[in-house]
């Protein structure tokens, strides 16, 4: 499997979770009035938006995991990265993902406000807008594929890692905007609990890259060239 892939799964089984912390938005978005394709491609602007945030931060963080893959230690931040997602999940598996209170609290509350003049406006740019914005709020989720798209040592699939991410997440919210009872009762409740194994399973899969133990597809050999297959 390309790693990159597990990016896409990671965004679609973690919709389960942006219900949660970005449902009430994709619900309040602006432009409920709108009926047909005009209300549908207002909702899927909303979602692009976001995906576009996470697409920037993963070219970022891709930016910095080059620094270190130059250096030569592109196997030691592979496995680093996937101690700390197996230890940041094992560690948070019966609680929340999101800290409350302190600084990510002031954070989320100033993005909110950025978001408030948006929400009055239902246009398309609007919507596009909010959805980048709300990229922007702090989510457990989110910083999991982030620290998958540090590992990846190049700014491309650092984009390309968060882009299938934000992509992944787009057929639940989008239908979230659309319909907010579409997921829910127990399939909302699978989803959730699948969340925490997928993360494991992430963690788990960036540290046999690190080890680089030859096996094709999950251990390759990085030794000969980083590859991020």
């Amino acid at each position: 499997m390309d790693f990159l892939v597990t990016g896409f799964i990671f965004g679609l089984v973690g919709s389960a979770h942006c219900i949660g912390m970005c449902g009430p938005i994709a619900i309040a978005l602006p432009g409920a009035k709108n009926v047909g394709l005009s209300l549908f491609i207002g909702r899927l602007l909303y979602s692009l938006g976001r995906t576009v945030t996470y697409t920037l931060m993963g070219g970022v963080l891709g930016l910095l995991g080059m620094g270190v893959w130059l250096a030569g230690y592109q196997q030691f931040l592979s496995v680093l990265t996937g101690v700390g997602i197996v230890a940041v999940t094992l560690w948070t598996w019966n609680h929340s993902w999101i800290p409350s209170g302190g600084f990510l609290s002031g954070v989320s509350e100033k993005f909110s406000s950025w978001m408030k003049p948006l929400m009055q406006e239902g246009s398309p740019t609007g919507l596009f807008l909010i959805g980048i914005v709300n990229g922007f709020l702090p989510c457990g989720l989110v910083y999991v594929a982030l620290a998958a798209a540090l590992s990846t040592g190049r700014i491309s699939y650092g984009m390309g890692y968060m882009a299938l991410f934000g992509l992944g997440t787009l057929p639940v919210m989008t239908m979230m905007a659309l319909s907010p009872g579409f997921l829910k009762g127990s399939w909302q409740l699978k989803l959730q609990k699948a969340i925490p194994w997928l993360a494991l399973f992430v963690g788990i899969l960036l540290i046999l890259r690190g080890l680089s133990l030859g096996i094709p597809f999950i251990s390759p050999d990085l030794s000969g060239g980083g590859s991020c297959h």
